[in-house]
């Protein structure tokens, strides 16, 4: 949009002068004026090319438009809006706006004249003061059915179109209800596509389906083994004492750490306000206890009741491979008053986290210990990870719930599936529509993140997946199993040899007495495992409750019994297969469908949807929900003071169908079956290796013993156990920067290119040339810019006087200008700023200096370098002479003289030349440093045109008036080039210096860098993995500086480190921030505005990106050094560094010293004959490089006969053969003595690493020999029933049904 403020007098025609923008667009013209103040007609004419005349024109209007022809439309309240009357139309059709129009280096020159009233109104000299918008409008719409491309057909820009708001004429309907609708789908076109040709939707659905098979295959496995982890447990030799007020149900709950799991044997010791309990060994010889997340119960008895229970004492023997334990929470319930007691630890029992204790005594948790922030928020996110969440469940699923993981990975397979679905059915609607407007808040201005329509889209999606999911995981975990719609009664399996007491013949029931049961392991056992009827499934499967616990249960617990199951076990068993009805329907009429959709997407839209969704997913399922978790359990951990309620349902009786078995001492479920996690597959091992081989000898006390080792042997685990984290952690240490440095390496060698040298090289030979090298005064400057600059930049034009853009190319054919070209002057302000010596004043009076900020000239000024508040005049003639064409000209027209080139001239290259140019962004603007002087960003700029004809003309009329003067102190010459076919940008910036001695000295920069990335992905990725790396490496140098800060600083190396995050950090930001004007520069180019300036400051950016990566790369790599340390001859360089740093220190000081002598007179000496010695840094230099050998003795001995090699002499002599045999005695001396006492504890990590692996090694090869024997027995010997192991078995029968009934 183009706005004219100005003031016209009556009668007189105003011109304005604009260009087209966008081809196939509406014009339109608004006058806001005084209308009642002058209420005369305004005439408006518009033409292309030149300005218009009440003659000569293309277009004409005269307004205003009489208020019968004026559009309007009804409003709100019985009004209407109505077009303006001041504003002029010109529709698409009309106006033609082409290509070529509005091409960005030959636009079409538009001229709109404006007269208010008429000739005859002239006469009253009346001034109308009026601004004229000119803009631009069209109505588009997307087409979806065919091209997917913005379309117009069909829609016209309508007369209420203002600067504000478009009006748009559409004969068809688009989209602007609440209510989005679905991409349309047409099924008959779906089914006669090739599915062939477009497969990413069956490739898809397939593989979703694939994962499902194989993690129901698994799922299932964990399930069956899940059942034997539901139940109560006696503990082997236990007496359980008949009076249920002395039995207490123990439920231990194993956190879900990492390695929380243990391979030790835990013993507890309850205290009451009355009594206290034996030690109590939780044990069960035939399962895993104590897995990671496991909830174990176990039903123990004491002699007396112990009254309110204090606290409880709970330790392990430290023995298996995995002892450390990580215990969540105890809970016991009294059996008789039903009285719950909570001991909360989330504590480590381990020698090596946390404290190092493994017995702990663990008090009473009352209300507001439970409703701590901590422990709240620890169950909380424990009780959604591992059950709420759906995705998440399936892997921590808790043993008791009745919601299968077979049944939550189906529950997962169907949303997945109406997820795809809905996904697919609103790709793409949501571009359909315009962003939302800001909000403004408080002089803020807030863009939402969401739109409306968006919005409903999200709203439309979850009605449609919510319904059918929630209803689906409702019945799952709500109906009741097929066991409890029968009888409770337990049978025993016909042939098994076990028959219930009270079945036997001949036995009879004796008078009630008091009894106590006691199971002695392996005779009698302490558990019992049901198995189907008539299906031939393992024993190993299932555990239930024991026969007095299930009738006990049914009975003391019915009521709480019935309101639980009244609330979660509702509905009836068969509403399980309702469930599995609506899987397998809802499944495949949402995978069908969206099948459907691929296909008529068609391939390319198709692939694109698919990786948008997979892409999604996978971030929200990883990134997002954990996040949302833990905002849940913090959020309900802060303003939710209520404890979190085990969900999960109790123990419940077997039913008709299910029949006790005995284990048998071979049918261990230990010994058939490894384990599913780390502790079941330690402890797998240890079983094994202890049938094998007898037991460890390694731990043959902690083996047999139950109670925790003593002091001295725990203080001697401890610290062999700190040894092991040390060397573990050293190992690991080294991998993970290895890994980082790889990762900082692929980073910065992915986007470079080979070919940026040889395309740096093309630039300078072509940019250059020869005439560069010629330049040393402002005359000859001139002569380079016109014949060599301009013609290599620009190309000729054609023989119509038009030239195109795709014809703006070097002369190589593939290196694309991608700006004009633009010089920069630096020069010194007006005024003396100097004085000649008053002796030498008859000389001249006139003097100059250097360049320097404070000597920089930054006022404007009108053409001849004059002030713009001074005058000056003149009374000589002004003529126009043509002169010759350039020799380099292809045009035939004549290149005219000085007042002719600025008769050719826009206004704006007039005056831009002699206005300083006071870049606003000091962040992005770098400084040159030129051999003398530092120039910073700012000057007099001016760009050479868009065209060779134009960048002759400013060349010319800058020649012509003077804007190379005395005081020009630097010219910088800068252009953006690219070459497409290598994706290669080169910043060329050629510098010519004029110094106060009157010579011209040159300079030249290219860097040529890959801006914009073709493997984009790729390093995105890389850079996130980097960013996640040094969010580590914060996190542990924050911990260690908070724990030890004195030792923390102390330590060289801590400030390695912090070197390496602060420039990681830095190499990140201005990455990001160099992404950021890139992209900018991008979307003005296309705007057609100027990007000189800002891939100037990209291309500085990607320079300090560059370096501060340079530098990161070799900071990590001098880190390995340290890493590395345990190396024998590492170490010893170490160690020869660091010890001998203070003799080394000091020993610099004496050779720096010597150095600066030698410096200071070598300047003096040859400073005014020899380059190499002008200043005291080349001085400095030079000397340094004589000590490697790379000097000039003909030099010296030209700058003088006798003092050059007299220095020369004296300098090696006492460098060469005396101080560096003296720095080269103390390093030696140091590594003699460092390399003769190698036994250090840095260097004891081979053997570590020799140690751990043969371990290792060892642990496999006997694993898998032990898989082999058990694997070579497929043929079991047929069970023969023990007569005496009946007998037993019957008794603890009899009995149990006696203690039930007392």
């Amino acid at each position: 949009m183009y706005i004219f403020t100005s003031s016209s007098r009556l009668g007189d025609i105003s011109t304005f002068h604009f260009y087209a923008r966008t081809n196939m667009s509406a014009m339109s013209f608004s006058l806001d004026f005084n209308s009642s103040l002058f209420p005369h007609d305004v005439t408006l004419w518009l033409n292309k090319h030149e300005p218009p005349t009440p003659d000569t024109y293309d277009w004409t209007a005269t307004l205003p438009v009489p208020e019968d022809q004026l559009f309007t439309v009804p409003w709100m309240n019985g009004s209407s809006l109505a077009s303006s009357a001041y504003q002029w139309l010109l529709p698409e059709d009309e106006i033609d706006i082409t290509d070529l129009d509005v091409d960005v280096y030959n636009r079409t020159d538009y001229f709109i004249g404006v007269r208010f009233g008429s000739e005859v109104d002239r006469a009253s000299g009346e001034i109308v003061p009026f601004t004229l918008y000119a803009f631009e409008t069209s109505c588009v719409y997307f087409q979806e059915d065919v091209t997917h491309l913005w379309q117009s057909d069909g829609c016209r820009v309508g007369p209420m179109s203002n600067i504000t708001h478009i009006h748009c004429q559409c004969d068809h309907l688009t989209k602007f209800a609440g209510f989005v609708p679905p991409n349309p789908l047409n099924i008959r076109e779906a089914f006669s596509a090739n599915i062939l040709e477009n497969p990413t939707g069956l490739i898809l659905v397939l593989a979703v389906f694939t994962s499902y098979v194989m993690g129901v295959i698994w799922a299932r496995k964990v399930d069956r083994k899940d059942i034997a982890k539901a139940g109560v447990g006696l503990l082997p030799g236990h007496k359980l004492n008949p009076r249920k007020d002395c039995q207490y149900l123990i439920t231990v709950y194993t956190g879900f750490r990492v390695n929380a799991g243990t391979t030790a044997e835990i013993t507890l010791v309850l205290y009451g306000s009355q009594y206290e309990s034996p030690p109590l060994t939780l044990r069960d010889d035939s399962r895993c206890l104590f897995e990671q997340g496991s909830v174990d119960s176990f039903l123990v008895s004491t002699e007396e009741p112990l009254g309110v229970l204090t606290h409880t004492r709970v330790c392990h023997n430290n023995a298996g491979f995995s002892p450390s334990w990580y215990l969540s929470q105890i809970v016991v319930a009294n059996r008789e008053t039903k009285v719950t007691t909570y001991f909360l630890s989330n504590r480590w029992f381990a020698i090596d986290e946390g404290d190092g204790k493994i017995d702990r005594i663990i008090p009473t948790s009352v209300e507001k210990d439970i409703t701590k922030f901590h422990n709240l928020f620890l169950a909380k996110s424990s009780r959604d990870m591992n059950d709420g969440h759906l995705w998440f469940s399936v892997a921590g699923r808790p043993a008791r719930s009745p919601f299968t993981r077979v049944q939550r990975l189906s529950c997962c397979l169907t949303l997945l599936y109406s997820t795809m679905l809905t996904n697919i059915m609103f790709f793409g609607r949501g571009d359909d529509f315009d962003p939302p407007e800001p909000l403004r808040f408080a002089g803020l201005k807030i863009n939402p993140p969401i739109s409306l329509p968006q919005l409903m889209i999200g709203i439309q999606s979850a009605a449609i997946i919510l319904p059918v999911n929630l209803l689906i995981a409702f019945l799952f975990r709500n109906s009741r199993s097929g066991a409890q719609k029968k009888s409770t009664r337990k049978k025993l399996k016909p042939g098994s040899g076990v028959q219930p007491a009270k079945s036997e013949p001949g036995r009879h029931r004796g008078p009630k007495k008091e009894e106590t049961f006691i199971s002695d392991n392996p005779d009698t056992p302490s558990v019992w495992y049901p198995i189907a009827r008539g299906r031939p499934v393992p024993i190993q499967k299932l555990r239930v409750v024991q026969s007095s616990l299930d009738v006990d249960v049914k009975e003391s617990c019915k009521t709480h019994d019935n309101a639980a199951h009244g609330q979660k076990s509702s509905l009836p068993w068969w509403g399980v297969f309702i469930g599995w009805l609506l899987v397998w329907s809802a499944s495949f009429v949402a995978a069908f469908f969206t099948v459907l959709y691929t296909l008529s997407f068609g391939k390319a839209k198709a692939e694109a949807w698919a990786c948008t969704f997979v892409t999604s997913f996978i971030t929200d399922l990883f990134l997002v929900q954990p996040v949302k978790l833990v905002l849940v359990a913090v959020i309900f951990a802060l303003y939710t003071k209520k404890p979190v309620e085990d969900k999960d349902p109790p123990p419940t009786p077997t039913g008709d169908d299910e029949e006790y078995v005995i284990y048998n001492e071979n049918d261990s479920p230990t010994k058939e079956k490894s384990g599913t996690s780390a502790t079941s597959w330690m402890r797998y091992f240890a079983i094994n290796r202890a049938a094998d081989y007898g037991t460890n000898p390694k731990f043959p006390a902690e083996e047999r013993s139950t109670s925790p080792p003593d002091e001295d042997v725990l203080a001697e685990a401890r610290a062999r156990s700190a040894e092991k984290r040390k060397r573990r952690a050293a190992v690991l240490e080294v991998l993970v920067f290895g890994l980082f440095v790889t990762v900082i390496m692929l980073t910065a060698y992915q986007e470079r290119s080979p070919l940026a040298f040889y395309m740096t090289q093309n630039v300078k030979e072509q940019i250059m040339g020869e005439g560069f090298s010629d330049v040393n005064d402002i005359e000859s400057f001139w002569s380079w810019v016109e014949d060599e600059l301009i013609p290599t930049t620009r190309s000729a034009e054609w023989h119509n006087g038009r030239t195109l853009a795709a014809d703006t190319v070097l002369q190589d054919m593939l290196t694309h200008p991608l700006d004009s070209v633009q010089l920069r002057q630096l020069r010194l302000k007006q005024g003396q700023l100097c004085e000649t010596p008053k002796r030498l004043q008859h000389i001249t009076p006139l003097c100059t200096v250097g360049f320097s900020k404070l000597t920089e000239d930054i006022d404007d000024y009108t053409q001849g370098w004059i002030r713009e508040n001074e005058t000056f005049d003149t009374t000589d003639p002004v003529l126009c002479t043509p002169t010759s064409p350039t020799p380099t000209s292809t045009v035939d027209t004549p290149v005219t003289g000085a007042d002719c080139v600025s008769s050719l001239l826009t206004a704006e290259e007039l005056e831009t030349p002699w206005k300083y140019n006071h870049d606003a962004s000091l962040i992005n603007s770098f400084p040159y440093f030129g051999q003398h002087g530092t120039y910073h960003a700012g000057g007099y700029n001016v760009p050479l045109g868009k065209t060779r004809a134009s960048g002759l003309r400013v060349a010319t009329f800058l020649q012509q008036r003077g804007w190379l003067d005395e005081r020009t102190r630097a010219v910088i010459v800068e252009l953006i080039l690219y070459n497409p076919h290598a994706n290669l940008f080169s910043m060329v910036t050629l510098v010519v210096e004029f110094t106060n001695l009157g010579a011209a000295y040159r300079g030249a920069e290219v860097v040529t860098l890959r801006l914009m990335q073709q493997e984009a992905i790729l390093l995105l990725a890389l850079r996130a993995v980097l960013a996640v790396f040094i969010l580590v490496f914060v996190i542990k140098e924050a911990e260690r500086l908070f724990s030890r800060p004195m030792e923390y600083l102390k330590d060289f190396w801590t400030w390695v480190e912090l070197l390496v995050i602060v420039i990681g950090v830095a190499t990140l930001g201005v990455y990001f921030n160099a992404q950021s004007i890139i992209d900018r520069a991008a979307e003005q180019w296309v705007s057609s505005g100027s990007v000189l300036d800002l891939y100037k400051s990209a291309v500085n950016w990607f320079q300090v990106y560059t370096y501060l990566l340079a530098f990161l790369i070799c900071c990590g790599t001098l880190k390995f050094i340290r890493l590395l340390r345990f190396n024998s001859h590492v170490y010893a360089l170490t160690m020869t560094i660091r010890k001998s740093s203070r003799p080394v220190l000091l020993f610099t000081i004496i050779a720096g010293i010597i150095l600066m002598a030698f410096t200071q007179m070598g300047n003096l000496l040859f400073g005014i004959k020899l380059q190499d010695y002008k200043n005291i840094l080349t001085s400095l230099t030079s000397l340094c490089t004589m000590m490697l050998g790379v000097f000039d003795f003909d030099a010296l001995v030209d700058g003088h006969w006798v003092l050059g090699p007299l220095m020369f002499f004296s300098y090696q002599v006492l460098m060469q053969f005396i101080l560096l045999s003296m720095f080269m005695a103390i390093l030696m001396d140091v590594y003699a003595e460092e390399s003769q006492d190698p036994n250090t504890d840095d260097l004891k990590m081979v053997a570590f690493i020799r140690e751990t692996t043969s371990e290792a090694v060892g642990k496999a090869n006997r694993s898998l020999s032990t898989v082999g024997k058990n694997n070579s027995k497929k043929t079991r010997q047929a069970y023969r029933p023990d007569l005496d192991h009946r007998r037993k078995f019957a008794t603890v029968l009899k009995e149990l049904d006696e203690v039930s009934k007392i």
